[in-house]
């Protein structure tokens, strides 16, 4: 593994070797020839039928040379709020072809360019940071979606990390687990060298540009994302608290079990 050094960030590990320029080239090609598919999709999870934006995600992960690799079982009810670790950009395409799932994001993202108006179509739910009118509409909206049997996707760390830790969950998204009975599936996600070694270059922390970290990912010649389903935790005589310290007890336990096996 080399070491490489960024202005604002931490030493973050990549493979050996770089992935060769023209090949890096190429899958930016492939990428913006398959983005023009994902306008006339229909973006909104529905769990009455087959999702094509999960697919599109799934093609759009192996033009980047990232292989999903998932483990653990799926839970027998369809409404649930996934629960991950939160590591890079990458996180909601994996998830996304993973799950048909609504993500619950920050507003700001409501207002960029072609990612806003997308993410609204694809049932995304905006939470103002610093207000409570707006985190109720959240619990309001994530509700009726739960109804309709979709999952809900958060990440409770509120940022993101090289993957090298977990921080502490924040406790208030969990109302929805105790408040509609709804478990939370507890996710845990990984990025490695296909020889098992774990890649933090893929990271996106702090305030780093997007295109610094697609750039880090294009060098990569393969990446391994692992992913681990832990059992759900159901919130029956838990409180919000105890729910968001047994899920990221799950997702910490999930990341051990990637990290110790091959």
């Amino acid at each position: 593994m080399t070491a490489m050094s960024f202005d604002n960030a931490p030493s973050l590990t990549a493979s050996s070797e770089a992935t060769p320029v023209f090949v890096r080239i190429a899958r930016v090609l492939r990428s913006l020839w398959h983005f023009r598919h994902i306008f006339s999709l229909d973006k909104a999870p529905d769990p009455e039928r087959t999702d094509p934006l999960s697919r599109w995600f799934e093609t759009s992960l192996k033009i980047l040379g990232i292989e999903v690799r998932a483990s653990g079982e799926r839970p027998s009810a369809t409404a649930f709020l996934i629960v991950a670790n939160h590591i890079s950009w990458l996180d909601i395409l994996v998830l996304r072809s993973l799950f048909s799932t609504c993500f619950i994001a920050k507003e700001e993202i409501a207002r960029w360019p072609v990612v806003g108006p997308m993410a609204r179509e694809a049932g995304t739910i905006f939470i103002g940071r610093n207000s409570l009118s707006s985190f109720r509409e959240t619990l309001s909206a994530s509700r009726k979606s739960l109804d309709r049997k979709i999952p809900i996707t958060v990440f409770p760390e509120g940022a993101t990390t090289t993957g090298d830790r977990l921080l502490p969950f924040k406790t208030g998204v969990f109302d929805l687990c105790t408040e509609t009975g709804s478990p939370a599936l507890p996710v845990s996600i990984r990025y490695e060298t296909p020889g098992g070694l774990q890649l933090t270059s893929v990271s996106y922390t702090g305030d780093e540009s997007f295109f610094r970290s697609f750039g880090r990912t294009l060098r990569e010649p393969r990446v391994v994302v692992r992913v681990y389903l832990s059992p759900p935790v159901f919130p029956e005589g838990k409180t919000r608290r105890a729910m968001a310290e047994a899920s990221r007890e799950a997702v910490e336990n999930g990341l051990f079990r990637l990290s110790s096996s091959r």
